[in-house]
This record gives structure tokens, C-alpha cells and sequence, in this order.
């Protein structure tokens, strides 16, 4: 889909100004009640940011740290030892033992998907829905990939830590980590003895989990290595080789003594520039831009001074003033998984968790494969990561308005085209087509997806008359930003040019269901294919 028209109003909408009223704090009205419903959670309906202008920010706030206690151990992970210890793979010939093998896998991977499936189930319903911000944050902090790992119980388990220790305290958070099976895995500290130390999961910890660059020696590292030799796992929990383990002395950030792991981590801790990397890396997340400097002191510092405690950060964060300015509000570029899952809570449009996660997959964001150690690069990569109408053109398959086999087509279309217009023809089937895609495309196609979107009983409940009044609540529930009245003024002008090609009168419109729905439906896609749609 190529809306020309529409594009040329340009990304410039979202940086458009609001006046606080000369100074102090600014009013809590519904577009910073939405500003924050989408970063500290996945996004919300009107009615919800109406509920959260109703309620007033204090408790607003308060109510994103009311978390159900009884989601701690939210899904039973089988290891893959356990699935099939019998019989012994000794006893099994190599065409067995091969056959076995596979199944394992295929099961294994059906579990992740299966796990998968609920997390994002739990970003679309909105549960908790600060705990599931944190969870996907700290799943790109301490990075590992379901792909080196080849296992999904300790990916699994971890993400299972991510969730428990999500608003807790970031020195807790690290202690597990520095015990966590499947980054000691990941990074390759289970290979890592003494007298041969392994310095991936050392240089890592120190660069990209707890420093940042410039904030240690090449000298820590390989003596922070030292002290995590032996530190490995087995059968799926975190396992200590003492014989493996250098005791000798080490010296580390200017401290000396005979350190493992755990002396690592509290001497870590210790350090104001880990309280500061933290805190860089949250506020960027949270805010989408990099923190000034005294900014990020004031942050740095109310982070080291709380004993790391997340929840008491976002809090002090979430009531600041400052998180409200118009630099901030609209203007991140929201990653796949914010962009499916914010447009089908603010549609009210429950496509399913499997669907999201492998559509997220297509478009750069694999949960469980981040890209690499680093996570997933942010801001406009996303929008760069793939081309530029796919993301709308899956969000119209998730709301139920396209087939993925329909949308297979029309790329498969589009690249024939291209290929005729370079002087290279090579006319393939569909399906012969669809096998030349990524995997997840593939899984996606064989998803039987039937999402029911009534935009017209939506637009009813909103008590709309007219077509200024229908296209004012499609834009404001299809998009996270508020915008400028000429683009609402477009939508209204190419509604109006459809109900009029059907002959249907103004106020008639809403009457039939079977006729306007469709209309609506497509008028919504051609919402999300703009460029504010990937703003929030």
C-alpha cells in the first residue's frame, strides 16, 4: 500500500508543540495520560486513557505498580532431558537416535513458541502491564539468543526471573544473572576454567550489563574472568566446579583479595558509574532520547542512593515533570513488538500472542534472538529494518482486514515487477514464491487468523453522527500521537469519497454494518501505513 498523499505531512506532527501554561507542571490531560500508558506499558484504548485522566496522575501511576501476585510461575518449562530419558541413546541405532533427536527439537521448539505466545498474550491484555515493559527490557539488557542456546527451558527460566525481579532491586537482578544458566551459556562461561578463563561473559558484565565503556581496564576484564571460572550449568540450573575455579588473588577496579563471582558482583555494585550506566540506559529506553548530563546525575544518583530499586526509579520518573515535555511525548519510534501490539490494544483487536510474536519476527524483533549481545538497536533502525509498507501491511493481516497468502501475492507481485523493470524476469508459483520468504512468514502464512474488528459498533459507542466525527475517532484510536487537524481532514475526505461511491447517505453510514465496516477497516489500515503510526 502507497499512500503518497498522506506521507508528505511527514514525521514533523509529532514534534508539534503543546504549551504548558508558562512554567510548572504541566495539566494531566489525555495525551500525556497516553504518553504514558505507551512507555510504561504497551498502549491503551480511548476509554482507558480517558479512565487514566479521570483517575489523575498520582493514580495512574500508583496503579502501574499494583502487580498480581499471583503471576510469579506463569508456565511449566519441560527440560529436554527430561522429555525423554528413556530409553538410554545408547541403545538406539543412528537412524533412531537421529529420529529422536529431531523430535526432541521440534519439541522443544514448539515450547518456546508455546511460551512465547503467552507472553505477548500478556502485552495484548494488558496484565500487569508495567512487569511485561521491564520483562522485554531486561530481555534486551542481559542478552541471550534461543538460537546459540538451542534450548528453551533456560530461556524460559530466565525470562521467568526477568518477570519476578522486574521492579525489584537491579543488584538482585544482577546477582541472578551472574547465576543465570542461560546467559553463563550464551557467553560462554561454562567453558571457562582456570588457567584458561574465558572472557566473554567478563567483558560483557562490565561493558554492556553494569560500566559501560571507558569505566574499566583490560586488566578487570581478564581478572574478572578469573573469578568467574568454574561458574557454568548443568541440566538446565546453574552449576559451581570448584576444581575448576581459579582461588588465587585477583585485583579488580583497585580492590584485591581472593574473588569469585558473587565478590564481582557486590564490588560492581559499588561502583557510582554502574548507578550511572543504569540509569543512562533506562532513561533512553523510557524516554527515547539520550539524557542530558545533569539529568542523568540527578538519576544516577537516586539509583545509587535507593539501593538500585527499579520500582522506586520509574516511580520518581513517571511523576517527573520532565518526562512529559514535548521532545519526549510522540516522539520514539515504536519497535515492532510496541507497534502490533499498540495498534490491536487501541483497536481492541485480539489477533492472538503467536501471531504478534512471529509478525514482530518479520520485521527485525525475533523475542528470544535478540541480534546480537548488544540487543536490538533502537530508533530509526526499526524503521529502516524493513520496507517501509510491511509493517502496515502485517498489522492489516493481524486485524483480519488481509491474508497472509493474499499479502504473499501482492509482494510477490511487487518483485516481479521490480525484476521486469532491472531486465530480470524469474516467474515463480506463490507457494513455490512463499518458500523463498523468512521462516516466520512462512509459519505466519499457515496461521488461521479470523480476528473480529467491529469498528462500527466502536465508532457507535463513541457517538459519532458524521463523517468529521467518525474520522476524528479512527485517527485518536488508531494512533499513539496526537496529530494535526489537516491530516484528520484527510481521512475525512477520503471517507467521505468512499461512502459516497456507494451511494450511502452521511447519516446513514453507521445503519449497516456489512457496508461501513469494511470502509472503516480500510480506512484504519491506511492509518497505520503512516508514518506517525510508528511513533509513540
Amino acid at each position: 500500500m502507497h499512500y503518497v498523499a498522506w506521507i508528505t505531512l511527514g514525521l514533523g506532527v509529532a514534534g508539534a508543540t503543546l504549551g504548558n501554561g508558562g512554567g510548572g507542571s504541566p495539566p494531566w490531560d489525555a495525551r500525556r495520560a497516553e504518553h504514558l500508558l505507551n512507555r510504561a506499558g504497551f498502549g491503551a484504548d480511548t476509554r482507558a486513557v480517558e479512565r487514566a485522566v479521570e483517575r489523575g496522575q498520582a493514580a495512574t501511576v500508583q496503579g502501574l505498580f499494583e502487580v498480581d501476585p499471583w503471576i510469579q510461575e506463569p508456565f511449566y518449562a519441560r527440560r529436554r532431558g527430561d522429555v525423554a530419558r528413556e530409553p538410554a541413546l545408547g541403545t538406539l541405532t543412528p537412524e533412531e537416535r537421529r529420529e529422536r533427536t529431531a523430535r526432541l527439537r521440534a519439541e522443544d521448539a514448539s515450547q518456546k513458541n508455546a511460551f512465547l505466545g503467552w507472553w505477548v498474550d500478556r502485552m495484548l491484555e494488558g496484565e500487569d502491564a508495567l512487569v511485561e515493559r521491564m520483562t522485554l527490557y531486561w530481555h534486551g539488557h542481559f542478552t541471550s539468543s534461543f538460537r546459540e542456546l538451542k534450548s528453551s527451558y533456560e530461556m524460559i527460566a530466565q525470562n521467568q526471573v526477568f518477570r519476578r525481579l522486574a521492579l525489584g532491586s537491579f543488584a538482585d537482578l544482577l546477582s541472578e544473572m551472574a547465576h543465570d544458566p542461560a546467559l553463563l551459556i550464551y557467553l560462554d562461561n561454562d567453558q571457562s576454567r582456570k588457567g584458561k578463563p574465558n572472557e566473554n561473559f567478563a567483558r560483557e558484565l562490565l561493558e554492556l550489563f553494569t560500566l559501560g565503556e571507558g569505566n574499566y581496564t583490560e586488566k578487570d576484564v581478564r581478572e574478572v574472568a578469573r573469578a568467574f571460572t568454574g561458574w557454568g550449568a548443568k541440566t538446565g540450573r546453574f552449576h559451581y566446579a570448584p576444581d575448576r575455579h581459579d582461588q588465587g588473588v585477583k585485583e579488580i577496579l583497585g580492590r584485591r583479595g581472593r574473588f569469585d563471582g558473587d565478590d564481582v558482583v557486590a564490588i560492581l555494585l559499588e561502583q557510582k558509574a554502574c548507578a550511572r550506566h543504569v540509569a543512562r540506559r533506562l532513561l533512553a529506553y523510557f524516554e527515547g532520547v539520550e539524557p542530558s548530563p545533569e539529568r542523568l546525575e540527578h538519576y544516577a544518583g537516586f539509583l545509587f542512593e535507593n539501593h538500585y530499586r527499579i520500582d522506586l526509579f520509574l516511580r520518581e520518573l513517571f511523576l517527573d515533570p520532565d518526562f512529559y515535555r514535548d521532545e519526549v511525548i510522540g516522539a520514539r519510534v515504536a519497535s515492532p513488538i510496541d507497534y502490533l501490539v499498540g495498534c490491536a490494544r487501541r483497536l481492541g483487536c485480539d489477533p492472538g500472542g503467536s501471531a504478534v510474536a512471529l509478525t514482530a519476527s518479520v520485521l527485525g524483533e525475533q523475542l528470544f534472538g535478540p541480534p546480537s549481545v548488544k540487543g536490538w538497536e533502537r530508533g530509526l533502525t526499526w524503521i529502516q529494518s524493513a520496507p517501509p509498507e510491511l509493517p502496515s501491511r502485517l498489522a492489516a493481516v493481524l486485524l483480519g482486514e488481509v491474508r497472509v497468502r493474499d499479502l504473499v501475492r501482492a509482494e510477490k507481485a511487487e518483485k516481479e515487477e521490480e525484476e521486469l523493470e532491472a531486465g530480470v524476469s524469474e516467474e515463480l508459483p506463490a507457494r513455490d514464491y512463499l518458500r523463498t520468504l523468512p521462516e516466520e512468514f512462512r509459519k505466519l502464512a499457515r496461521l488461521d487468523l479470523h480476528p473480529r474488528l467491529d469498528l462500527t459498533h466502536r465508532m457507535l459507542l463513541a457517538g459519532c453522527r458524521d463523517d468529521a466525527e467518525v474520522a476524528r475517532c479512527l485517527v485518536e484510536d488508531a494512533l499513539a500521537i496526537p496529530v494535526e487537524p489537516e491530516l484528520v481532514q484527510h481521512v475525512q475526505e477520503r471517507l467521505t469519497e468512499r461512502r459516497e461511491a456507494l451511494g450511502i447517505p452521511e447519516d446513514e453510514l453507521l445503519n449497516d454494518p456489512q457496508r461501513s465496516g469494511p470502509i472503516l477497516r480500510e480506512l484504519a489500515i491506511e492509518i497505520l501505513s503512516l508514518p506517525e503510526a510508528r511513533l509513540h
